[in-house]
């Protein structure tokens, strides 16, 4: 796929100017990575005439399609390059061994003034300026701008699994992954303006599941702003909201991508997936117990009407409600196999009839806020 090409280019990229920066030139790491990578970004840079790669906050784009710099190796690419003030930087097609290999040396070894050297294929500078008469593609500075998280849908479907599949081992690591995906939703919505739908269209992953839970985090932590939550409480529900569906990692793909209505096994088998994810997510220390609460309560209904059957009497958690808006409000909205997705005015409509028997009537009076 484009996406995976892509992203190995600055993958490489990162570990080759981790590579410099420990080992020494004639180190074979170094001489295996340099050239790799060149054969990457060779390939690349003549199909596309010329590569452009950005580095904006914690993210990296490659020809306008954004990474999350989740990795810790990526994480210090962004940072090197930072430091040497290099906010792009354009491959063009012929691009040679030695010029890419003196380009990863001048980033990773220190040394030279980013300022002083300059290629006949290769430039790079501040996203504002232009550098040697070229202009980076109008859709670049939008994918900054903007486009927060498509990177991010291969980082929870790797959380999701490595949670449903019972590995405590490295659980910390993901869950602090988790966390940065709710902090980039936070930073997307207030770019966007508070606006759900138009962060919700950008996100794709051919697990419907995964689409679904970025979705559904998108609109509570807008509900949770909304409401006025503090930043904290803001993480905390955005986490909970992230990790709902964790349960449905360990139904049966049949079941979850079935063409049309459930037989009535498979929706008790489907109907397990709250409590499973509770239980998974019981095992694993989350900040707090409101990821595990949510992923139980989050199909139960305001009237209690849904499942599982609780034994409490009393309300549930505002996150519990705020997230059972969300997720009929996003599996409305989205295109599935067995049915069209609904206009707003249709979804809306659809979910008024529910107030006070399956939402919470004043949250959902509030979300309504959300689509004035």
């Amino acid at each position: 796929m484009k996406n995976q090409d892509l992203f190995a280019v600055v993958s490489d990229l990162a570990l080759a100017v981790q590579a410099v920066s420990v080992y020494p030139e004639s180190h074979q790491r170094v001489q295996d990575l340099l050239v790799r990578l060149h054969q990457r970004i060779h390939e690349e840079a003549g199909r596309l005439s010329t590569l452009h790669i950005g580095f904006m906050g914690d993210h990296a784009i490659v020809d306008e399609f954004p990474f999350l710099g989740l990795s810790p190796t990526l994480h210090k690419l962004i940072r090197k390059m930072q430091e040497k003030g290099i906010e792009k930087v354009s491959f063009r097609k012929g691009i040679t061994f030695g010029e890419l290999k003196r380009f990863v040396y001048l980033v990773g070894g220190g040394g030279e003034s980013a300022a002083e050297l300059r290629w006949e294929h290769i430039s790079y500078g501040r996203i504002h300026e232009v550098t040697e008469g070229e202009n980076l593609p109008s859709g670049l500075s939008t994918v900054v701008r903007s486009h927060v998280l498509l990177g991010a849908a291969d980082v929870l479907k790797g959380l999701l699994v490595s949670l449903a599949g019972g590995s405590v081992a490295g659980a910390g690591v993901r869950v602090s992954e988790g966390r940065d995906l709710v902090d980039a939703v936070m930073r997307g919505l207030r770019q966007e303006g508070m606006l759900i739908d138009q962060l919700m269209r950008l996100q794709a992953h051919d697990d419907y599941t995964v689409t679904h839970s970025l979705n559904v985090c998108i609109i509570v932590v807008a509900q949770a702003i909304h409401l006025g939550f503090s930043e904290s409480q803001v993480q905390e529900i955005g986490m909970a909201a992230l990790l709902h569906d964790v349960g449905k990692e360990t139904i049966p793909s049949e079941i979850l991508n079935k063409p049309g209505r459930l037989d009535a096994r498979e929706f008790e088998r489907m109907a397990e997936h709250p409590a499973t994810g509770a239980k998974i997510l019981r095992k694993i220390d989350c900040g707090s117990d409101l990821p595990m609460v949510v992923a139980f309560e989050h199909h139960v209904k305001y009237n209690r009407s849904g499942y599982p059957a609780l034994r409490f009497e009393g309300a549930m958690q505002p996150a519990s409600y705020m997230t059972q808006i969300a997720d009929v409000y996003d599996a409305l909205r989205t295109y599935r196999p067995y049915r069209k997705s609904l206009d707003l005015n249709t979804t809306l409509s659809i979910m008024k009839e529910g107030r006070g028997t399956e939402f919470e009537p004043r949250l959902f009076d509030r979300f309504l806020e959300l689509h004035p």
